[in-house]
């Protein structure tokens, strides 16, 4: 199971600390001196976030394999806490799990919530994904401006090849329905994301 622990917020109460009288009573003289210390308490905190990252790895591998072999409780068990932790991959499977509705009762709501948090990472299928539920209103308020931009994003992430090629017809054909003023609304919004890393 995944842990996160806030290391900001711990990194921040260790350096904020009391001055010199606090320092002093946990901390050998030397490491006083030098400023050890802050090097010290930030490499201890990349590593537990390192640990925690790959347990939430592990999580995410195991339920995917759950998954391929059709245990879909078995997946949901391991995903959820990856997903939760941050997970790309998690969130994404999640949000498939909850689209198609594998061994559960489809759900659009926890669909759309779990491919938005994976395509604000950047996957291309949750961005497709997502696309698909923008396309037909399913677990958000159906705008083609939005799908066509989630399209456009993915595209910039595939490799050339079939899929590439089949996400660009699509996206194309879309933005053939699109008034000219929605092309704008979409070009504009691919542009907010690259600037801004932020997206409907």
């Amino acid at each position: 199971m995944a842990v996160r622990l806030d290391m900001m917020g711990f990194l921040f109460r260790l350096v904020r600390g009391n001055g010199e009288r606090s320092q002093s009573r946990s901390l050998p003289r030397h490491w006083q001196r030098s400023g050890s210390a802050v090097y010290l308490a930030i490499a201890m905190a990349f590593a537990a976030e390192i640990a925690f990252a790959g347990a939430a790895c592990a999580d995410t591998d195991a339920g995917i394999a759950y998954l391929k072999e059709g245990y879909y409780i078995k997946a949901l068990a391991e995903l959820i806490p990856a997903a939760e932790a941050g997970d790309v991959r998690a969130q994404t499977n999640l949000g498939s799990i909850y689209y198609y509705g594998e061994g559960i009762a489809a759900n659009f709501d926890k669909a759309f919530r779990w491919y938005h948090a994976a395509a604000l990472q950047g996957d291309a299928d949750a961005q497709i994904g997502l696309a698909i539920m923008y396309i037909h209103g399913q677990g958000v308020a159906g705008d083609l401006a939005i799908a066509h931009m989630w399209l456009t994003l993915a595209l910039d992430k595939l490799p050339p090849g079939y899929d590439h090629d089949r996400v660009s017809v699509n996206r194309d054909y879309i933005g053939a329905q699109l008034s000219s003023s929605q092309l704008v609304e979409s070009s504009n919004l691919v542009q907010h994301w690259y600037q801004n890393h932020q997206a409907p």
